[in-house]
C-alpha cells in the first residue's frame, strides 16, 4: 500500500476514528477509569536491521535518538519510536508532522535495506487512565500488567478483546496509570465500546 501522506489543510478535514460514533459516556466526580482518542498524531512504520550499524546511525541522525533494541521506547523532542520486534518499531510525532518526519528517514535511509511506511491513518490512539485503568484492561489483556512486570516506559504488543493493539505505560499521575493503546482505526470503535463497558464498574470518563 503506498504512503498517504498529509497536505496543507488535510488535518482540518480529516475525521477521527471515533468521531460521530462514540456514545457519550456519563461518569462520577471522580471516575475509576478516563478514556481519550488522541488523533491525528503522525505514526510510521520503520523496518531495518541494527545489525547494520549505517542503519542505526542513519535514523539516529534523521530522528535525534537511537533505536530501542528490546522492548521499550526511545525518545527526543517530541519524536518516539517503540519497539514492535527486532527488526521493527513505530515511530511516533506530533499531529500533522508524518510527510515531514518521514521524508527525513527516507533521505537518511537512501539505498538501505530499510522500509518507511505511513500509518497515521491507519492506527489510532486511545489514552486510558485512572486508578482502576489497570483492573479494567486485565478483563480482556493477557498481559501481566503489574507495575513489577509492565513499568513506566513498558511497551507489547498485545490483545486486547480480541483486537490486535500496542500498548505503551506512558507514565504514572498521582498514583494513577496512564497508557496508550495503539489500535487499527477499523477496531477504535469496537475497543472503545468495550473499554466503556469494561469500566462501568468503576465509572468511566473522558479526559
Amino acid at each position: 500500500m503506498p504512503d498517504t501522506m498529509s497536505v496543507p489543510g488535510e488535518a482540518a478535514a480529516r475525521r477521527s476514528a471515533t468521531a460521530g460514533l462514540v456514545r457519550p459516556l456519563v461518569a462520577p466526580a471522580n471516575p475509576g477509569v478516563r478514556l481519550a482518542e488522541i488523533v491525528h498524531e503522525a505514526k510510521l512504520n520503520l523496518r531495518g536491521d541494527l545489525a547494520d550499524a549505517g542503519f542505526g546511525a542513519a535514523v539516529a541522525g534523521a530522528l535525534g535518538l537511537d533505536l530501542p533494541a528490546r522492548p521499550g521506547i526511545a525518545a527526543a523532542e517530541g519524536v518516539a519510536a517503540l519497539w514492535l520486534g527486532p527488526t521493527e518499531w513505530l515511530v511516533v510525532d506530533g499531529v500533522d508532522r508524518e510527510a515531514d518526519l518521514a521524508a527525513r528517514l527516507q533521505r537518511a535511509l537512501a539505498g538501505r535495506h530499510a522500509a518507511v511506511t505511513n500509518v497515521t491513518d491507519n492506527w489510532t490512539v486511545i489514552a486510558l487512565a485512572g486508578p482502576k485503568a489497570l483492573d479494567m484492561l486485565a478483563k480482556g489483556c493477557p498481559l501481566d500488567l503489574h507495575p513489577r512486570a509492565f513499568p513506566v516506559g513498558s511497551v507489547a504488543q498485545s490483545m486486547v478483546c480480541h483486537a490486535d493493539v500496542v500498548l505503551h505505560r506512558t507514565d504514572d499521575a498521582d498514583g494513577a496509570p496512564r497508557l496508550r493503546i495503539y489500535v487499527r482505526r477499523s477496531f477504535a470503535q469496537y475497543l472503545w465500546d468495550w473499554l466503556a463497558d469494561a469500566g462501568l464498574e468503576y465509572g468511566v470518563g473522558e479526559g
